[in-house]
């Protein structure tokens, strides 16, 4: 058996998804630790899904032991989260707002002119970046950014660059 079986992970997490806000009981525990197939697996997920912060740490390790207080067993925002296909509330609260500005489309523009295109090719790809509706300007500038993402070392070259004196 898998020590950390991504299917009885999700099991636990629907079940404390379902169980929130409320506490278990120490039947449910049982139940839970024979999914794992035993109280040290079942301690090692847990222990493994607290440290990435979908379910409360309900694990307190002593010289010689562990004490499991099952009861504070509980599934946290991140995780109510992480099962729902909507992302939860994380997915709304986390939205990080680009604004592109006039400068930034003239930007693109000097970038065409630079470029090698020939003249008629530069006319084109002008004209089009003016009557590209909103999204699909947005779409446009965060596809170059993806891009230039992609390429790290060289934006982190550029980024140094920058702070240089």
């Amino acid at each position: 058996m898998d020590k950390f079986p991504r299917d009885k992970q999700n099991e636990l997490l629907m079940f404390l998804y379902d169980k929130f806000p409320n506490n278990i009981t120490n039947a449910e525990y049982k139940n839970l630790t024979n999914l794992f197939g035993s109280t040290d697996n079942f301690v090692a997920n847990v222990w493994y899904l607290s440290k990435h912060g979908l379910v409360e740490n309900c694990i307190q390790w002593g010289a010689d032991d562990k004490i499991i207080y099952y009861q504070n067993l509980k599934i946290t925002e991140k995780g109510v989260d992480f099962i729902r296909d909507d992302g939860g509330l994380s997915s709304i609260l986390n939205v990080t707002t680009i604004k592109i500005h006039n400068e930034t489309l003239e930007k693109l523009e000097d970038i065409i002119k630079q470029s090698s295109l020939t003249e008629t090719e530069k006319k084109t790809y002008l004209g089009k970046l003016k009557e590209l509706p909103v999204d699909a300007t947005k779409h446009l500038v965060l596809k170059l950014l993806d891009l230039g993402l992609s390429r790290t070392p060289d934006v982190i070259r550029l980024i140094s660059s920058c702070f240089q004196p």
